[in-house]
């Protein structure tokens, strides 16, 4: 497995592809309002794109969508928008959402599946467990990916975690807009990222990448 960080748009969003050993597929992990350099990255690997996996539904996240599924439209990718139903008003109303912080979106493509805490997808090699974490929005998830058959990736750990805006290195996400809760985003990091192994590395949206271990330790939230 091969993980590839893209840092993207107003906000400075992360997106990742995350592809196979062979880098002959990938899954997108949030592609943020600008995904032309995801684009060009798989357009120069000529990786097939199996899906776009949305963690939750702020327009930071989520506002090219469209553009990157246009783009790798065709008989060579087939790649549906995954979103918990719990964010989907969030993702339906991109454009407003933008609108609040001064910026422009473009309405974006239905979502075509929804997904639940305990789900687990199968992208060819790539193997991804859903964890529900509501607290930053009521539909907020993480991904667990790994690669089926492959005993040791991303610097040695089994698997890695796409965690959104749940926690950062060193802080968590903000619980002040629609739908945000405190106490269950506090739960949520406690009974579902504080409960894996040490060493798992965590991929935020925002900010640098962190581990299990560093945020138990660490994080001065989680005091």
């Amino acid at each position: 497995m091969h993980i590839e960080t893209f840092t993207l748009g107003e906000l400075q969003e992360n997106g990742y592809l995350v592809f196979d050993a062979e880098r002959a597929a990938a899954v997108a992990v949030d592609p943020g309002d600008c995904p032309e350099p995801m684009i060009a990255r798989l357009d120069k690997t000529r990786g097939k794109l199996l899906a776009i996996l949305l963690t939750h539904g702020h327009w930071d996240h989520i506002a090219g969508v469209r553009e990157l599924a246009d783009r790798m439209s065709g008989a060579a990718h087939d790649a549906p928008v995954y979103l918990h139903e719990a964010d989907v008003p969030l993702y339906d109303h991109v454009i407003e959402q933008a609108a609040l912080f001064g910026f422009h979106a473009e309405p974006q493509p239905p979502v075509d599946r929804t997904v639940k805490d305990g789900d687990v997808l199968d992208f060819g090699p790539l193997h991804v467990e859903v964890i529900h974490t509501p607290g930053h929005t009521p539909g907020g998830v993480c991904y667990k990916i790994s690669d089926a058959g492959v005993q040791s990736v991303a610097d040695g750990t089994s698997a890695a975690v796409f965690v959104g805006d749940t926690i950062f290195a060193g802080g968590v996400g903000r619980t002040d807009l629609p739908g945000g809760s405190w106490n269950q985003l506090l739960r949520s990091i406690r009974t579902k990222i504080l409960t894996l192994d040490d060493a798992v590395i965590l991929y935020p949206g925002h900010g640098p990448a962190t581990t299990v271990g560093a945020e138990r330790a660490t994080n001065p939230f989680l005091a």
